[in-house]
């Protein structure tokens, strides 16, 4: 029996994959004697159909030849029926369990292998095979007590050799694997699948490259009429990009012509080796070679899309559903790539047939997620992933573009949980851990998005997008030294990188330095004439330089060649306003939140515009249409809770207002301000002081707190401290608050007489 050391390779994730897109199944079949089959078929020779006993081996034989066949649906059926007429067959749960394997359901695998060993505790196989299990749930000290057991009654066992091998490669003591295997190999030398596991498990995963090597020859060497020995060792050289896994795979090809599995290894050989020609016409003829194997038919279709070949995976697909209408896979790949190539439409139509057909389809249901975001129906988008998450909650994809979808709707703290789900399923997922950061810098958290991006570069220290990630929340923090510097390394690797070209031009701009950004950014306009992302850049540098002009007409040319450009419309505002435009600016603003009506920034940023005019009433108007979205956004609370301090509103909902943005947001020293002065309107001045000193600590020339901080000391009595604050307030002679500053002032000089 081979289950035992194939399967538990399998369930830790070999990533040896075909082009089916599948996981590869291990080289042999679990092999029940042939005397127990030919014993079971002569007892039911003379035996009444009706017999449960008959029954029972007449399922157990069909479900065998199912097996062999690799029909494991089919296989499961039957020895499950076997099973309800004898549940106390051991032989039958073991049969049920490797169908179940091969189905890739190892709990249920795992529930009968220990039914068959309680019930027959002398079956070295199953006990193996639960070993197996054991050790791919990393139930360590289990696994090695039954290998142990197995052993003590059969110790030339050598499947219960190259198990302990495996339990000592898992755990990775090196040594104890290497001897192991190598008693498994002298007992059983026929066994391919030892050596593999010798040279794969073991030197392999060990980065012993020579070693392995030498195993696989020394398997191709002792099996020389086996296949799957010239195949291991091709896929031993593949890993390596050698060319020597041509020679191999074809030796492979020519002791087993008809099997598909030598030709789609040896195609892959040619596109490493750069000759996708090659690679493409080997598969075309596997199809005409087994045309009712999906593996064979639908190969060349994802050896397109590996490739990024949409338009030929798209061909391949349609011609292949043409002549198998039902092949659900090939339909699900053919509408992903539509989707990847923008053809929604025909993926819409294609992904209805498949909902229509399969109720519970999480792809489809993703697929359809993806479609919807395409076309910003954010909303159902975000309907048919939960639905996708619900039917896949593994798959860290679905919890990613979920997120994505969130943000867009502004939802960032349901975006938060779904983007952290995400990298907890796949921590390598370097767009979620960008993704998080983003929104921990948007919430002020830049210590929490440093964290972040630091992980995703320790896993993908290449990775331009947490690079970028991390630069922008060095700047949010203040290094400008350290975020110019990774900005520097990425553009020069990606020059056109829009997202590092802007936080870059932010740094020069600081540094006086924005005509350097001018010229480095102009150029590549050039180059890509047509690039909306390019002019907007350019458009921003000119912009801070000072330069309205030629701003408003790279922006406005930006705005021509692609009316989704991000921030555009936010961009021509700032450039009105800058030129006093203020009423072009309030259209451009109206038009940021008509593009993006679930973005609470282009809320924010017009109502400031009303609170420059004085017009309270619509800017309070626009904060409440914007909580309404997003009621729990700490920078909304917190500009909502000051309006209604200044501008009249009930100070209770100020003041709880106040208190939940500086619950989100603790170290901002805005939100202390606010939090402080809505405490001297509570009339607790000693509480004021506390926060609003913060907010001159961090800010000695924002004069709005050093006016707040002067009336808290003069409410809790400290004239000295008041008249020291209130002057420095008064530095803003034409403020807002100025006049009632000098009017304390006047109180406190009279008091003092």
């Amino acid at each position: 029996m081979l289950i035992s050391l194939g399967m538990v390779m399998i369930l830790l994730k070999d990533n040896d994959m075909n082009y089916c897109g599948e996981p590869k199944k291990w080289s042999q079949s679990i092999r029940f004697r042939a005397g127990v089959l030919a014993a079971a078929l002569l007892l039911g020779l003379g035996a009444c159909s009706t017999d449960p006993n008959t029954r029972k081996i007449r399922y157990l034989a069909s479900g065998e030849e199912f097996y062999k066949e690799g029909k494991y649906q089919e296989a499961a059926l039957q020895f499950r029926n076997a099973v309800q007429l004898d549940p106390k067959s051991a032989e039958a749960r073991h049969r049920l369990a490797r169908a179940y394997l091969n189905l890739n359901n190892p709990a249920a695998a795992y529930s009968e292998l220990m039914e068959a060993v309680t019930l027959q505790p002398s079956n070295w196989d199953a006990q193996l095979d639960l070993a197996s299990l054991e050790i791919a749930r990393r139930e360590f000290d289990e696994a090695g007590t039954r290998i142990a057991a197995v052993l003590e009654a059969d110790p030339d066992n050598a499947l219960a050799h190259a198990t302990l091998g495996m339990k000592y490669a898992v755990t990775e003591e090196t040594a104890k694997a290497v001897v192991a295997f190598e008693k498994a190999i002298a007992l059983a030398p026929e066994r391919v699948d030892f050596y593999t596991g010798l040279g794969r498990t073991v030197y392999q995963a060990a980065g012993k490259v020579s070693e392995a090597e030498a195993v696989f020859k020394k398997a191709a060497a002792a099996n020389p009429n086996s296949a799957n020995a010239h195949l291991e060792l091709a896929r031993f050289y593949l890993a390596q990009n050698r060319p020597e896994g041509e020679a191999a795979a074809r030796a492979a090809m020519q002791l087993a012509p008809k099997d598909i599995t030598p030709r789609l290894l040896l195609a892959r050989v040619f596109r490493a080796t750069g000759r996708p020609a090659e690679a493409a016409s080997q598969l075309q003829e596997l199809k005409s070679i087994a045309p009712e194997n999906p593996q064979a038919y639908r190969a060349l279709g994802l050896f397109y899309e590996e490739g990024r070949e949409r338009e030929k995976a798209i061909q391949e697909f349609q011609s292949v559903l043409a002549a198998k209408p039902a092949d659900l896979f090939v339909k699900q790949r053919l509408i992903d790539n539509l989707i990847e190539v923008g053809k929604f439409k025909e993926a819409e139509s294609l992904n209805q047939e498949v909902l229509k057909a399969t109720k519970d389809n999480a792809p489809a249901f993703f697929d359809q997620g993806r479609i919807l975001l395409a076309q910003e129906q954010l909303q159902d988008a975000s309907t048919a992933f939960q639905k996708a998450a619900v039917l896949a909650p593994n798959n860290a994809q679905i919890h990613y573009l979920l997120g994505t979808t969130q943000v867009k709707l502004g939802l960032p703290a349901l975006a938060r949980t779904s983007f952290a789900k995400a990298l907890e399923l796949e921590p390598t997922m370097t767009g979620a851990a960008v993704a998080l950061a983003g929104l921990a810098v948007s919430g002020g958290d830049q210590k929490t998005a440093l964290q972040i991006t630091g992980k995703a570069l320790a896993l993908d220290p290449g990775s331009l997008s947490a690079q970028v990630a991390r630069a922008q929340a060095l700047l949010a923090s203040g290094d400008l030294r350290q975020s110019e510097a990774i900005l520097l390394d990425v553009l020069s690797r990606e020059p056109a990188s829009t997202t590092a070209l802007m936080f870059l031009t932010s740094i020069r701009a600081r540094q006086g330095r924005t005509k350097e950004m001018i010229n480095r950014v102009a150029p590549l306009v050039q180059q890509q004439p047509k690039n909306a992302g390019l002019r907007f850049v350019l458009a921003f540098a000119h912009h801070l330089s000072g330069d309205s002009a030629r701003a408003e007409a790279e922006a406005q040319e930006a705005l021509k060649l692609d009316a989704k450009t991000p921030r555009i419309h936010l961009l021509l505002a700032a450039i009105y306003i800058s030129t006093g435009k203020r009423e072009p600016a309030k259209l451009q603003l109206r038009a940021a939140i008509e593009s993006d009506p679930r973005n609470v920034d282009n809320y924010i940023l017009l109502a400031s515009q009303y609170e420059n005019e004085k017009n309270w009433d619509e800017a309070k108007k626009l904060y409440e249409r914007a909580r309404q979205i997003d009621p729990n956004s700490p920078v909304l609370a917190n500009q909502l809770a000051y309006l209604y301090l200044e501008q009249g509103g009930d100070l209770n909902i100020a003041f709880n207002l106040a208190q939940q943005a500086m619950q989100q947001m603790p170290n901002s020293p805005q939100v202390a301000d606010t939090l402080g002065w809505a405490y001297y309107k509570r009339g607790m001045a000693d509480q004021a002081i506390t926060h609003i000193r913060r907010c001159v600590e961090a800010f000695p020339s924002n004069y709005e707190c050093q006016y707040h901080l002067g009336m808290a000391y003069k409410a809790a009595g400290d004239p000295r401290a008041a008249e020291k604050h209130l002057q420095l307030a008064l530095k803003e002679p034409d403020a807002a608050f100025a006049e009632q500053a000098r009017q304390a002032l006047r109180e406190i000089s009279q008091v003092a007489r």
